[in-house]
């Protein structure tokens, strides 16, 4: 018999355990067929391997039936091990043997089909999270809503097969690194916040509009924030908006003396004029808070992906936390940009709010039955 590599990856070594369970008891494929897919496996030839497996037990092998004898179990594991050695490159009758040799014990079976799962989430949550800040490094606000969208539809798929979404975890979020070209982007960004600045000083009966979908922390400069937010307090309480106005405000809510921004600074935004619509520049400063809650959340994806202390449930659960920010500016941006048919149409929740809804009153698994009639549950979260 082919002795086991003990020095693979632990990964690895439970997707083999995996196969070698099915091989040696064909009952244990039924307990994992529903939640383990062939995809979930990392190596192209174990992923195919599963799949004969399943075929096989979908076909109804007679080793499936009740009181099978040892020859039958013997032609269940020779007739996957036969077909994988003809169907999958590379893959010998010995490698049969070598998977057998790698199970500990067969009733663990599910075990290993957590483990493989598990990985697989961590896998997929990177590989998604990668694009979407790839998506992100291009400017392309389309591109990112749309992958934003693609990363909730595999968290959800993923927590399916789990079972279910954690999100009790108090773990706090960690903190992602900066995208390589993030100077350059904050830049741009702050040109567009100062242009809208001004122009909401030349028009402030447009403010209420605007604030409707812009809040303080879409700007990237603090100082903006404060000016904005002291925009906004003065117009919701109908006072008088000018220079020193503004330059008042701020200094009441603490800017100032907290060094956020210096009264050379509010003088500069406030003189310089900018004129123009300031729907125009808000959507703008909309689409760069857009841009940069998504780099920061598919951060923060990818370095818990990659961080094998966290369990799968609050992995997935931390996963759709880290998404909430850019679901928001996604949120607002559409009611900035919406037709007016469709402001006035009915409210439709987000996916991301959808998804956490049914996330927190997730269905109890159902269960299935061994061999000997005795319910064995869905993988432990």
């Amino acid at each position: 018999m082919t002795p086991v590599n003990r020095d693979m990856s632990p990964q690895l070594e439970a997707e083999q355990a995996v196969l070698g369970a099915c091989l040696l008891d064909p009952s244990r494929v039924g307990l994992l067929d529903g939640w383990l897919e062939p995809r979930h496996f990392y190596r192209p030839a174990h992923e195919r391997f599963f799949a004969i497996l399943l075929a096989q037990h979908a076909a109804g092998h007679p080793a499936l039936a009740p009181g099978a004898g040892n020859e039958q179990l013997r032609d269940w594991a020779l007739t996957a091990i036969t077909a994988a050695a003809r169907e999958i490159p590379g893959v010998t009758a010995s490698y049969g043997h070598t998977l057998v040799s790698a199970c500990p014990r067969s009733e663990h079976a599910t075990s290993y089909g957590r483990m493989v799962l598990e990985t697989a989430v961590r896998r997929a949550l990177d590989e998604h999270a990668h694009r979407l800040l790839a998506a992100v490094q291009t400017a392309s606000v389309e591109a990112t809503v749309e992958l934003t969208g693609a990363l909730h539809s595999v968290i959800q798929r993923l927590a399916d097969a789990w079972g279910t979404i954690d999100q009790r975890s108090r773990r706090p979020l960690p903190t992602p690194p900066s995208p390589e070209n993030a100077s350059t982007a904050l830049e741009g960004a702050r040109e567009h916040e100062q242009a809208l600045l001004s122009s909401l000083l030349s028009a402030p009966g447009r403010i209420p509009e605007i604030a409707a979908s812009l809040v303080g922390e879409d700007f990237v400069d603090p100082g903006h924030r404060a000016v904005y937010l002291a925009m906004t307090a003065l117009a919701h309480r109908r006072e008088p908006l000018d220079e020193l106005t503004v330059l008042w405000e701020v200094q009441r809510r603490g800017a100032l003396a907290a060094s956020v921004i210096s009264v050379a600074q509010v003088r500069e935004i406030c003189s310089a004029g900018m004129p123009g619509d300031p729907a125009y520049w808000a959507e703008h400063v909309l689409r760069a808070a857009l841009l940069r809650t998504a780099a920061t959340s598919a951060g923060i994806v990818r370095v818990m992906a990659l961080d094998a202390s966290i369990a799968a449930g609050p992995l997935l659960g931390s996963a759709v936390q880290a998404l909430v920010p850019a679901d928001r500016v996604q949120d607002r941006l559409r009611a900035a940009t919406a037709t007016p048919a469709e402001r006035d149409g009915p409210v439709v929740l987000s996916a991301a709010r959808r998804k956490g809804a049914l996330s927190r009153s997730p269905a109890p698994p159902a269960a299935t039955t061994d061999r000997a009639g005795e319910p064995v549950a869905r993988p432990r979260r």
